[in-house]
């Protein structure tokens, strides 16, 4: 999946990011400039940013999760056997990012004639949504799962498997989309929808470089169809969605608030990067200093639609509620958090069988869960079935060409 040749943005104008007074004048211009465009406008120069080391080599996005990857790591690592326990960052990297990231003093819902989404927009109001204001599909179950690492998948396996994830009762899935193109999902968007089944799409760029292509006409497509959710860049705490480069807050709102507003201004609810419960940087310290820097750029009211992607790996599922304190903290209020991947994987540490008690605890938590909480995702429904293409991910999947189908499947189906 690596995006070779898409080419980076020169950045060269200072960021003048507008507050509510200035959204309407901002709205006539993300209508129908490219991101690109709107990027190049709104972006910090990199270079005046404190300097943060180079990692020694890029790496694909697929190594990202680098927790997941077969080969001489163990398939369980010592965080998630512990649970709460997280493994100490490098003091000389942490100290790195901490100097970096030192700031300068009535209810929407979706009523489908018994499956089908609705596609009606939430209500616009000068106010931030509240939690019951954001859509969710019909008889929220919480169970969601993350789609075919790929960026397209054709027909045949479309019907395949939205049809598996309606007898597991599934009612999200996440999916990628390369940058800003058009047409590639219209039809697992519209099978989905048909479904009941809430889509999220993940604009997909390759280690973080910035989207390329039309963003506000993409979000205007797709939520004609009946996507609300966009999530935008992925793992922001990680140096392999950083081009290489240590992770930095705020060369990762340089990107991600203008193609939140551009999503927001177009009819979507854009979302923050979900972050890697093991990254280069604490993503604790690292979601904290993010909204900081939000705030001191007098942006808050871009989150006033948006939502937090969530990646709830290990057996300690519930993450959810130290991200929520934090927001509650620098916010005054809770976002939606929506996991978007999840997981934990059977290999030499972890039989079969507790890997299947473990995520069966996480999606039946979802019958009891917090407000905010919208969804449990797990990584993936299908790999090499589907057209993936990279062999690590294999194991993970549910449906595996070799005809094995998780035991998962059957807990899921049993209890819809």
């Amino acid at each position: 999946m690596s995006a070779s040749g898409v080419s980076t943005v020169t950045q060269k104008t200072p960021v003048h990011l507008l507050g509510k007074a200035g959204q309407a004048a901002e709205h006539a211009q993300v209508t129908s400039m490219a991101f690109a465009d709107i990027l190049r406008q709104t972006s910090v120069d990199q270079t005046s940013h404190p300097s943060s080391k180079q990692a020694p080599a890029f790496l694909n996005r697929w190594q990202s999760l680098r927790y997941l990857v077969t080969g001489t790591r163990p398939a369980l690592p010592a965080f998630l056997l512990s649970r709460l326990r997280i493994l100490p960052r490098a003091s000389q990297d942490q100290e790195s990012f901490e100097e970096s990231t030192r700031l300068h003093t009535p209810s929407v819902s979706v009523t489908p004639s018994r499956e089908a989404l609705s596609v009606a927009s939430p209500v616009a109001m000068d106010r931030p949504l509240d939690l019951s204001e954001y859509p969710q599909p019909p008889h929220n179950n919480g169970r969601g799962i993350h789609w075919i690492p790929t960026t397209s998948s054709p027909p045949e396996v479309v019907d395949r498997f939205v049809a598996e994830a309606r007898r597991m009762g599934i009612r999200w899935v996440t999916f990628l989309n390369q940058d800003a193109q058009i047409g590639a999902n219209d039809y697992l968007v519209r099978r989905l929808v048909e479904s009941g089944i809430m889509p999220i799409m993940r604009i997909y760029t390759d280690g973080g470089a910035p989207i390329q292509g039309d963003l506000a006409a993409l979000v205007r497509h797709y939520r004609r169809l009946g996507v609300y959710y966009f999530q935008l860049y992925n793992e922001p705490n990680l140096r392999v969605e950083n081009q290489g480069r240590f992770p930095h807050v705020k060369r990762y709102i340089d990107l991600w608030l203008p193609a939140a507003r551009v999503v927001a201004a177009n009819g979507g609810l854009p979302g923050f990067g979900a972050l890697s419960p093991q990254g280069d940087v604490d993503d604790l310290v690292f979601l904290r200093e993010a909204l900081r820097e939000i705030k001191a750029r007098g942006a808050v009211d871009v989150l006033d639609r948006a939502w937090l992607s969530v990646h709830n790996y290990g057996p300690d599922f519930l993450r959810i509620r130290q991200y929520d304190a934090i927001i509650r903290e620098e916010l005054g209020r809770s976002l939606p958090q929506i996991g978007t991947e999840a997981g934990v994987y059977a290999g030499p540490q972890l039989s079969e069988e507790e890997q299947v008690r473990i995520l069966t605890e996480a999606y039946r938590y979802m019958q009891r869960r917090e407000p905010y909480y919208f969804a449990y995702s797990y990584w993936v429904i299908a790999n090499a079935l589907g057209g993936g293409r990279d062999p690590a991910w294999e194991h993970q999947a549910l449906f595996q060409v070799n005809g094995k189908v998780s035991p998962l499947v059957k807990i899921l189906q049993a209890e819809v």
